[in-house]
């Protein structure tokens, strides 16, 4: 097992990927169990539902890589301190906005900067799509690159061993969905290392509707560490974006296909217009009801608006996960989710195809 992290397996569904677990450090930081959701420190935090798992994104492009070149590492982790909270597993995410590997230089001001501003795991950065890619001439769209992966592979040996993470840190592995042969290699990476944390950046894709290329990077860990003895973090996780009333909540589903965590959307999705939509989840449908955010606001019975109606999804979203947490072991979770008018036979299907390919321990 890690150096950080304790994890034992209490209960599991026998027909869908749903695992409860109990996390926990060696050192007594925190404990929690799983799935479950994390969360932004808020003025709110403590008013409704404890909350386990502390995110603490930032975004790193060239003008922070400017400020710690002449404000120096402290201030910045001082900063990210702040935003701690005690008996919590807190994460601090870099999530890198460059196009292309930094230079050396930059990627070991960067590497300290995570390591000091992180607290008991370090959680590996997050990048772009562009990231991985590469533009080939009389092509409109980039593709996926062996090279670029390879850049990306020997920029994450940097970070790690310019941190020096076995002084004591427990690794998150960042895993961007993306197709079979270019993530083995990403996997392999981290499994050679010894990294049994896991986070899959989805990137805003829908994981449901690309069950198969996400069901792969499951199998590809379980092959080396099963996925009872992992801890499985998912962020940017995508929803259908066309339904006008009501949206399934796929990213919420994602807790029925072995990830125990479901994390923050930390990146900014471009190339909005239009009126914005306020989504309200409901937990009695699994779906995100579609509304302006006047008609939002009164339904409710709050004004709201976007960083506010974000914080009540997952504030619901965390209610359901202590409710599923409590089902697990003692009644079928696929009769619970039928009971969900949202959940259709094909997502269901979905559900049981990632939980029926992999063999979990």
């Amino acid at each position: 097992m890690g150096q950080i992290l304790k994890i034992r397996e209490l209960d599991r569904d026998d027909e869908l990927g749903a695992v409860k677990k109990e996390i926990s450090s060696r050192n007594g930081n925190f404990s929690f169990e799983t799935p479950i959701v994390s969360q932004r420190k808020s003025t709110l935090s403590n008013t409704v539902q404890p909350l386990r798992i502390n995110e603490i994104p930032r975004q790193i492009n060239d003008r922070v890589v400017i400020e710690l070149e002449e404000r120096g590492i402290t201030p910045f982790a001082y900063e990210v301190k702040q935003e701690r909270l005690q008996d919590r597993l807190n994460l601090t995410i870099f999530n890198f906005q460059f196009d292309s590997v930094p230079s050396n230089k930059t990627l070991r001001l960067l590497a300290h900067a995570l390591h000091a501003s992180s607290e008991d795991v370090m959680f590996l950065p997050a990048v772009k799509t562009l990231f991985l890619q590469e533009t080939i001439p009389n092509r409109k769209t980039p593709i996926y690159s062996i090279k670029k992966v390879h850049d990306y592979l020997e920029m994450m040996k940097t970070i790690i061993y310019e941190s020096k993470f076995r002084n004591g840190q427990e690794l998150i592995g960042t895993i961007p969905l993306i197709p079979p042969k270019f993530v083995r290699p990403i996997i392999e990476f981290y499994l050679s290392e010894g990294i049994e944390a896991f986070a899959i950046d989805a990137n805003f894709k829908d994981i449901i509707l690309n069950e198969g290329d996400f069901r792969l990077i499951l199998s590809e860990i379980n092959m080396e560490k099963p996925l009872n003895e992992t801890l499985i973090f998912a962020c940017n996780v995508g929803i259908p974006q066309f339904e006008q009333h009501a949206i399934r909540s796929d990213d919420f589903l994602s807790i029925f296909a072995y990830v125990d965590v479901l994390g923050l959307t930390f990146k900014k999705r471009g190339g909005g217009v239009g009126i914005p939509r306020a989504k309200v989840f409901s937990r009695e449908k699994y779906a995100y009801d579609v509304y302006s955010y006047p008609d939002a606001s009164r339904v409710v019975g709050r004004p709201l608006n976007y960083s506010s109606l974000k914080y009540l999804n997952r504030i619901e979203q965390l209610k359901e996960t202590h409710k599923v947490q409590h089902l697990l072991g003692d009644e079928k979770i696929k009769e619970y989710l039928q009971t969900k008018n949202a959940v259709d036979h094909a997502s269901m299907k979905k559900l049981e195809s990632i939980a029926n390919n992999i063999k979990v321990a």
